[in-house]
């Protein structure tokens, strides 16, 4: 006669089985959740993962922007294959049809480096010139660009510069040169704001206090550097080439500035002639007494400094000898005489 089977056994046996098939169905969920969420969907979602995220909150961001399946499940994939700090924050391109392990792939390469470029912004470009370098730099649209640059008022709230200083009319000059590192994802705003904001910042912390010390606008102060930026090539003459012009505002002459006349002409020549010193325009300041009503480029900081804080000198004239640097004097005959040593010499 058989035993009869023990009820404990019967019991264990039981809750082995449901136990394996709990295992079954958790490690077949955790392998569905770990699939790509539409195989079919090969369009490009930018994310944002912010600095200092967590492995909770990237895992939500995913979630919320559905490119994984399960938050929880996520979570534990990251943690039980030691990733957790490995995840890097940036801006990436996913996709729906990327795998968990794809996407935690780009997640640990990270998103600075290989999402985003470096756009440099050189000193002394016009504002066209300013936007057809980016457009170039970052393949964006030229002419929306141009239309954003001329577009003051769409920028005014958000600019202490701009909101402190309602009589600027133009974004000319205040394209701060710099070197930015934007992402691969910015629209043509998105650059422009940077900029804007690199500006304010030097706006905030540097011109403002100085600001106080000169007789001249904060407009002003950048419509004069961008003509320094223009007249002098060396940084140690910048000085220099403020004070000749503020003095000669202080006395009420003629800037008498040929960048100001290049700009009108709308060409840079390497010399100028007695005709191009009549051309009609509010920016020939031979023939305009004062500032023009703009900038006539990008001013470097170098440019804004000397404007705000000019070398305590007489001087009233000033000469290119023809190698990048000047010749500075207070007498015009002594300037007549460098013109015939420097430039007439040459012809």
């Amino acid at each position: 006669m058989t035993k009869p089977i023990n009820k404990k056994i019967i019991v264990l046996i039981i809750i082995f089985i449901i136990i394996a098939a709990i295992y079954m169905a958790v490690n077949k969920y955790v392998d569905y959740s770990l699939q790509s969420i539409d195989p079919d969907d090969s369009k490009d979602y930018t994310i944002e993962i912010p600095s200092g995220s967590s492995t909770t909150n990237i895992a939500k961001i995913l979630y919320d922007n559905g490119i994984i399946r399960n938050k929880l499940v996520f979570k534990y994939y990251v943690r039980r294959n030691g990733q957790d700090s490995k995840l890097k924050a940036g801006i990436f391109i996913l996709r729906k049809d990327m795998t968990v392990d794809e996407i935690l792939h780009l997640l640990i390469k990270g998103g600075f480096s290989s999402n985003t470029i470096n756009i440099t912004i050189v000193e002394g470009l016009s504002l066209e010139e300013t936007a057809k370098s980016i457009s170039e730099q970052a393949n964006l649209n030229n002419e929306v660009l141009i239309n954003l640059l001329n577009n003051v008022d769409a920028f005014t709230d958000d600019f202490s510069f701009l909101k402190e200083n309602s009589n600027i009319t133009s974004l000319e000059g205040f394209l701060f040169p710099e070197t930015y590192n934007i992402y691969i994802t910015s629209n043509e705003e998105d650059v422009v704001r940077k900029i804007l904001k690199q500006f304010d910042d030097f706006y905030n912390s540097q011109i403002k206090e100085k600001l106080r010390n000169s007789s001249l606008s904060f407009k002003d102060i950048i419509i004069l550097s961008s003509i320094i930026e223009k007249e002098a090539m060396l940084n140690d003459e910048r000085d220099d080439v403020a004070a000749v012009f503020l003095n000669r505002l202080d006395l009420g002459w003629r800037l008498e500035s040929c960048a100001t006349v290049q700009y009108a002409l709308g060409e840079w020549k390497k010399r100028l002639t007695f005709e191009d010193l009549e051309v009609d325009s509010e920016y020939n300041t031979y023939k305009i007494f004062g500032l023009p009503p703009n900038a006539i480029c990008s001013p470097s900081k170098s440019s804004i400094l000397a404007a705000l804080n000019p070398s305590d000198v007489d001087y009233l004239f000033f000469l290119s000898k023809g190698d990048g640097t000047h010749y500075f004097t207070n007498n015009y005959d002594d300037f007549l005489d460098a013109k015939d040593k420097y430039i007439y010499n040459e012809q």
